[in-house]
């Protein structure tokens, strides 16, 4: 095919409504990204920074946006390698969130697993669930059963190596589509039609840095890491598939002479084991909790804010800000979101996400700002810990 053919063909796609995206669940990040086929999302942070929970966030967001609009222009799925937890814990977070975004109503996960201790005045005691939040689960619940139509949710339990999520995404793609070889001494050795024209399909690894080994790689992390980028950009070169991959940063951000500076913003260069994860993504975004590093005689944050004033009244530091570092292949803008217009355009299921982000407050003043609700939101989302 030759160049102009291809574009368009791919012209032609748009034309016909194959190439639509979902968007991105973010109102003020809704212009510089959207959810789409054959693209290789990157999501980095310190550890308990959050990122885990705003990658769950996002594919909340995004089933939610699918099935309230749901039509024959696009079909969605997402593979979720939940390799850290038993998947029970992470399906006890997604429906405690679902009940307090339609409800209001906040049910930690403890209490819905029945590991929520308190005190009773003489002693430790199990917080068991009142029969409402008990029904709210039972009513919330059956949402799950709607992701899981047609492999639009396929949660996966444990952990993997990258010959075996490789195997499994060849698989996935055959169920879903023709995949053939074009023989040797092909470059592109396979071509993939699906059956859908529009299928997105994200997959989300969660997270990377816990990778089984291979067989062959001696323990050198790196090439696990590579080897696993690879895997990821194969399936999105030739399933058309959406990789959202998520890591740790390295200690690269607490370096003495970066904290003198107070050049704390993160960068590339900060992702953790290997570079190629940052080269073969499409979109890196970097989740920061500056308050890891301003001291009490510091209190001015790098991006100009006063973090003692976006504190709540408790004292809880729950300030996050989220830097677009590439996309579309090029270095990207910072994104934080500290601005009182958090919500302005915000639908009810993207409050969360949105308030992990931001606090909702700006500049020197934090009249009238919801901290109880962010306080509450963070507790039991923005937490990776709780």
């Amino acid at each position: 095919m030759s160049l102009f053919e291809s574009l368009k063909t791919e012209i032609d796609n748009g034309l016909k409504g194959r190439n639509g995206s979902i968007p991105f669940p973010v109102a003020k990040l809704d212009d510089y990204l959207e959810i789409s086929k054959n693209t290789n999302y990157l999501l980095i942070g310190d550890t308990g920074s959050g990122k885990s929970s705003i990658a769950q966030d996002l594919i909340l967001n995004v089933l939610d946006w699918y099935l309230v609009n749901k039509s024959d222009d696009i079909k969605l799925s997402v593979i979720y390698f939940g390799m850290e937890r038993k998947m029970y814990m992470y399906s006890a977070k997604w429906i405690s969130r679902i009940i307090f975004l339609n409800e209001g109503i906040l049910i930690p996960t403890k209490k819905i697993l029945g590991r929520k201790r308190v005190w009773n005045g003489t002693s430790m005691e199990v917080e068991t669930l009142t029969p409402t939040e008990y029904a709210l689960i039972m009513k919330y619940g059956q949402i799950f059963d709607e992701w899981e139509k047609d492999d639009t949710f396929v949660a996966i339990e444990g952990t993997h190596n990258s010959t075996g999520i490789s195997k499994y995404l060849e698989a996935f793609a055959k169920k879903h589509g023709t995949l053939k070889s074009r023989g040797e001494g092909v470059l592109d050795k396979q071509t993939y039609t699906p059956h859908h024209d529009n299928h997105i399909v994200l997959v989300v690894t969660d997270y990377v840095g816990v990778l089984d080994p291979e067989k062959d790689e001696n323990g050198v992390k790196k090439q696990r890491l590579d080897k696993y980028s690879a895997t990821m950009r194969k399936a999105r070169d030739v399933y058309g598939f959406s990789p959202i991959n998520i890591q740790q940063m390295n200690r690269n951000v607490s370096d003495i002479n970066r904290l003198k500076l107070n050049d704390l913003k993160p960068k590339l260069a900060d992702i953790a084991d290997t570079s190629e994860l940052a080269r073969d993504a499409d979109v890196v975004l970097a989740i920061f909790e500056p308050f890891r590093y301003v001291t009490n005689e510091v209190k001015t944050d790098l991006l100009g804010y006063d973090l003692w004033k976006l504190r709540d009244e408790k004292g809880y530091k729950y300030y996050r800000s989220l830097h677009i570092l590439k996309f579309g292949g090029t270095r990207g803008r910072d994104a934080d979101q500290p601005g009182s217009g958090a919500e302005t355009g915000v639908n009810r299921s993207q409050t969360v996400l949105q308030q992990q982000i931001a606090v909702g407050c700006v500049g020197s003043d934090v009249t009238g700002c919801n901290t109880q609700r962010i306080q509450v939101a963070n507790a039991e989302i923005g937490r990776a810990h709780v």
